[in-house]
């Protein structure tokens, strides 16, 4: 049996399992026919990304606590840890092609930061039905490979 491609979820949400994050995660799962790796925090996402998992896509909550891994200013206390993680994994030679898709629920952080982040796309939750979400990263998957079918 072929493994199902693996989409990498980091969330601080994940930490108490929020019903609105399960139910794009099962979107994920069930229509898009991903395998999803669900990681709460910044330390733990940065430790399985220096491992030899391979991942088709990265998917970030755009405010998350900065961890270890980065200082309360780069993330502007935590508002912008989704963008800082975000440059950093594209500095990994073997993450630098994979699509990172910035996701939040908070709609004056999507108006904010969305518009001074032009290096990775952005979508804010409220603007986005559970049902077609892997649509959306479906898309954002084959616009970095360059497979538009």
């Amino acid at each position: 049996m072929t493994p199902k491609p693996k989409i990498l979820w980091v969330d601080d949400t994940f930490v108490n399992e929020l019903h609105d994050v399960m139910s794009y995660e099962d979107e994920l799962k069930y229509s898009g026919g991903f395998d999803i790796v669900k990681i709460a925090h910044v330390d733990e996402a940065v430790d399985i990304l220096d491992k030899e998992e391979t991942f088709v896509c990265i998917i970030l909550d755009m405010m998350m606590p900065y961890g270890k891994q980065f200082k309360a200013r780069e993330t502007e206390n935590g508002f912008k840890t989704g963008i800082v993680l975000a440059k950093k994994i594209q500095g990994m030679d073997k993450y630098a092609k994979v699509p990172i898709v910035l996701l939040t629920g908070v709609r004056n952080i999507y108006e904010a930061l969305a518009k001074r982040n032009n290096s990775f796309p952005c979508y804010f939750k409220a603007n986005i039905s559970t049902v077609g979400f892997w649509k959306v990263i479906q898309k954002e998957i084959n616009n970095q490979t360059g497979d538009n079918s």
